[in-house]
């Protein structure tokens, strides 16, 4: 098949070239990029590479990333479920790894400088000179995590040329309202400034249906600084500042779907239609424990009243806390009593030196990069329908009630209440008080349960309720050195070195009343109830593990890498060109971290600089990677290329210790190894029609050898690897098919396959949708055939063979059609009307491809109309994206089993329209 694709690609370039070209006056402007890291027209780069200039944004109402993917082939920028930004993917490579030691397939980079972790995909595009996005591994010139393919913003530099400056504004529904300006100062005629700006506030797409609020609003601002010195005709050097914050209610996810198990086994089945609405809370890790501390307190009570204490039954605690909960069933609106809180801010700082030495140009790229993230979200998302109230009641009745003589415990030994004797009997003789039965601690529950506050404080609560606490603060430097030739012979090179030193630190927190309940009364604690100390808001500074009920802390995670890379350009003739690269990377990663799953339990008490349970991963590895290139012009308007080349993206640990059940049950667990992969691809690039068309076709084939992909086991990431293909087609066209019409499109066809893997399904452990010969522990599920239950030889689920399954996230087929056009008015002004169309295939969000795990087939489409004059120093635009209003699912992400199953689904946003006025001078 590869073969016979070959040939129709080849095929098909060759007959452009015999297209006769006729006379017209209109031609597509010429691109310049600099995807090679030379300035070069992208006509005559053998490189699948689409490149858009601040005009194109514009025109296409591309104003952030989320917009982008709509005009690249294979590309997919989705939300993320935690708070490390977007994800995006290239021709179905992306971050296939989860954790502080995983890796995204796709780098990003901002005026050429590598960028570990990214805001990008959260803020604005403004003053954008042009954003680059090369599509396939991009293994010697860029190097670091390019499996995938490289995205590259690159900024408006300061021009010592002329002063220049523009302004915009933008007013929409959800009472949007958008500003951004530039001024260009020349300060000599080597010296430049350039400031620019940008600020967005707009109301929540959401609507909070429990407080009648919105959320998922926006409140965000950037500025830029960019300065350039020429000090010579052959020096120049380019410092650039950027800085940018959010203060808002961005939710990292929009809506919960599931579709409720009435056993309360799974909590959500794996079959069925799914519906917006919580797990069934039976199957929780709180409804399990609940389950417990029920049954002590009613047990325990109805002993008591045998010696004569005449005591209230309080019955159960509720086994679903949200089984009436009212979720409505709009994709818009959620019924939360938690409202989010997301707070980013980013600065980067970059300095470029060039100098020309004539025949060989020095280049040095300098950064340092510091984003923060804080966010908070309703864990449930839903309040809760049942309320604690008789039993939190009777718990404080106990404390007002002695506990039973410490010479009564004898006559309970071998009874149904023996395991109830530390729980009502006095702990020691003439002590007068248990665990529960005459602790005036138990006293404070008649208010509800304390739940430790983001701001420090603690609440009382008598139902169910629980948030997470997302951070996320690293800090980068990097930088890169290179050497490139201009001579005037056949052979030219270019050759240089990386350096990047990485440190981040991360913490994940869900803090819940039930979960607390069960910390503070079960005799995990030593001592009841302490009060919180340390400071809630700094992650060095754990606080009382009894309050929250999971904690993922990543203290010190350090990535230190280099690299040395070299390309050599050969014309082999006037038509003919050859492009050698190689490329030597070596990275060493280390981390403190932890993961305690029920903190009451796996995390102390008693240690105010949290530093129980942490283990020391670390590891390193290196990899020689190339590429091998021919271009070949068939005349000045078609050059047919192909490249065969290698690429890799570093292995890392799993966030667990060497002490988890998963190590201990499967060693190899313990880490994650780097995945490699050898691409081969074929493409033409043509200008047609006497420069009125453009097309530019490619096709390629990836032999992947251990992909990393990741599930989540026991509320942690596990991050494992296989083998897969990838088969892809690619097409851009644009077209001036008249002086006022212009015409697009972009087409992208995907055939991917997982070789040789098994694996279970979290979700469905018996492989067939069914829950019967199931157990459970610690609200976690195996087979009933598990010789140990929750020990060594534990069975998770059925092995099955995921060969043939689609990678996730790879939809089929993709395509953007959009036209524009002129319309002279006579009164010195042009109209331009446009519009664009989008269309995606299905796909999986995991590699099972369960039928829930499909996400259906989604498009968009969007119309602007702007009124300019001809010299363009101001226009007035009415825009509409998503004119049809649809409400797609377009990602999607499944929780844990001790959480219920449930999925967190991701909305393409909804109608937007708006007037944008602009000036220009």
């Amino acid at each position: 098949m590869m073969r016979k694709l070959a040939c129709a690609v080849f095929a098909l370039a060759l007959s452009l070239g015999a297209i006769q070209a006729y006379a017209q006056e209109n031609v597509i402007e010429e691109i310049i990029v600099t995807s090679e890291k030379r300035a070069e027209n992208i006509q005559n780069v053998p490189i699948a590479v689409s490149a858009y200039d601040q005009e194109s944004l514009d025109a296409l109402l591309i104003n952030d990333a989320m917009n982008l993917q709509f005009n690249v082939p294979n590309m997919m920028v989705s939300r993320y479920n935690f708070s490390g930004g977007g994800s995006v993917r290239l021709r179905g490579i992306g971050s296939g790894a989860v954790g502080s030691a995983g890796d995204s397939g796709v780098g990003i980079h901002f005026n050429g400088l590598y960028l570990n972790s990214s805001r990008l995909f959260e803020t604005q595009y403004f003053d954008v000179e042009r954003v680059e996005i090369l599509r396939g591994p991009q293994g010697t010139t860029y190097g670091r995590n390019t499996t995938g393919g490289v995205v590259n913003m690159i900024s408006a530099k300061a021009d010592t040329t002329e002063m220049s400056g523009g302004v915009t504004a933008n007013f929409g529904n959800y009472d949007s309202r958008e500003f951004e300006g530039f001024i260009n100062l020349p300060i000599t005629d080597t010296f430049a400034i350039r400031v620019a700006g940008q600020y967005q506030k707009r109301d929540g797409f959401i609507e909070n249906a429990h407080t009648g609020d919105d959320i998922d609003d926006r409140d965000l601002f950037a500025v830029r600084v960019s300065m350039t010195w020429e000090p010579t005709e052959d020096t120049s050097l380019a410092f650039t500042f950027q800085h940018f914050e959010e203060d808002d209610k961005r939710t990292r996810s929009q809506k919960q779907a599931c579709n409720r198990d009435p056993s309360g086994f799974l909590g959500c089945l794996p079959t069925g239609e799914m519906s917006y609405g919580p797990a069934n809370g039976a199957s929780t890790i709180t409804g399990e424990l609940f389950g417990t501390i029920g049954g002590i307190l009613n047990g325990g009570i109805q002993t008591l009243n045998l010696f004569g204490y005449g005591l209230p039954i309080p019955g159960m605690f509720p086994a679903d806390d949200f089984i009436n909960s009212d979720t409505p069933q709009d994709p818009r609106k959620n019924n939360l009593d938690w409202t989010p809180v997301y707070k980013a801010e980013e600065t980067m700082i970059s300095f470029e030196f060039t100098h020309d030495f004539g025949n060989m140009t020095l280049t040095s790229i300098t950064g340092w990069h510091d984003p923060e993230v804080y966010s908070e979200e309703d864990y449930e998302k839903s309040v809760a329908s049942e309320n604690w109230a008789a039993q939190l009641q009777a718990l404080a009745t106990l404390a007002a009630v002695p506990a039973l003589p410490a010479a009564v415990a004898p006559a309970l030994v071998g009874g149904p209440a023996e395991g109830l004797i530390p729980f009502i009997v006095e702990l020691a003789p003439g002590l007068g008080y248990g665990l529960w039965a005459g602790n005036p601690a138990l006293a404070t529950y008649a208010n509800g349960v304390p739940l430790l506050m983001p701001d420090g404080s603690v609440q009382s609560f008598n139902t169910a309720f629980g948030y997470d606490q997302s951070t996320s603060d690293p800090e980068q430097f990097t930088t890169e050195l290179r050497l490139a030739s201009n001579f005037d012979g056949d052979l030219n090179f270019m050759v240089g070195g990386f350096y990047m030193d990485y440190e981040s630190e991360a913490h994940y927190v869900v803090r819940s009343t039930s979960l607390a309940l069960i910390g503070q009364i079960l005799p995990a604690n030593p001592f009841l109830f302490p009060a919180p100390f340390g400071d809630p808001n700094n992650p060095q500074d754990e606080v009382n593990p009894h309050m929250q009920g999971y904690d993922n802390d990543t203290r010190e995670y350090k990535l230190k890498t280099w690299a040395i890379f070299g390309e050599l350009y050969w014309d082999i003739s006037d038509r003919l060109s050859a492009t050698i690269g190689l490329r030597y990377s070596d990275e060493k990663k280390s981390s403190k971290q932890r993961t305690c799953y029920l903190t009451f339990l796996q995390c102390g008490p008693f240690d105010p600089e949290g530093q129980s349970g942490f283990f020391f991963p670390s590891y390193k590895d290196d990899e020689i990677t190339w590429k091998a290139n021919l271009a070949y012009s068939v005349n000045d308007d078609l050059m047919v290329y192909g490249t065969v080349s290698s690429s890799y993206k570093s292995g890392g640990f799993n966030p667990i210790s060497d002490s988890d059940q998963l190590v201990i049950d499967d060693p190899s667990n313990a880490v994650f190894r780097p995945e490699t992969i050898t691409a081969v691809e074929i493409g033409f690039k043509s200008t047609l029609m006497d420069g009125a068309m453009r097309l530019n076709g490619t096709m390629f084939y990836y032999d992947y050898e251990d992909l990393q992909v990741s599930k989540i086991v026991d509320v942690t990431s596990l991050n494992k690897n296989t083998d897969a293909e990838i088969l892809g087609i690619e097409a851009e066209m644009l077209w001036l098919a008249t002086p006022n019409l212009q015409l697009s499109f972009t087409g992208s066809w995907l055939d991917t396959k997982i070789k040789d893997f098994t694996d279970y399904d979290t979700a469905d452990p018996n492989g067939d949708g069914s829950t019967g010969g199931l157990i459970r522990c610690n609200a976690s599920v195996f087979l009933d055939t598990s010789p140990n239950g929750c020990g060594a030889g534990r069975i998770p689920g059925v092995l099955i063979s995921q060969n043939g399954n689609e990678l996730a996230q790879s939809p089929t087929l993709s395509f953007n059609v959009g036209a524009s056009y002129q319309v002279d008015t006579g009164a010195g002004l042009i109209l331009t009307l446009a519009t664009n169309y989008y269309w995606q295939d299905s796909f999986y969000v995991r590699n099972n491809n369960a039928p829930h795990d499909k996400v259906g087939s989604w498009d968009v489409w969007n119309a602007s109309a702007r009124l300019s004059p001809s010299n363009a120093t101001w226009y007035a635009e009415a825009w509409i994206k998503n004119i049809t209003n649809d409400d797609y699912v377009v990602q999607q992400y499944l929780s844990t089993q001790v959480s219920g199953l449930f999925t967190n689904q991701f909305l393409l946003d909804p109608q937007t329209y708006g007037l944008t006025v602009g000036l220009n001078w």
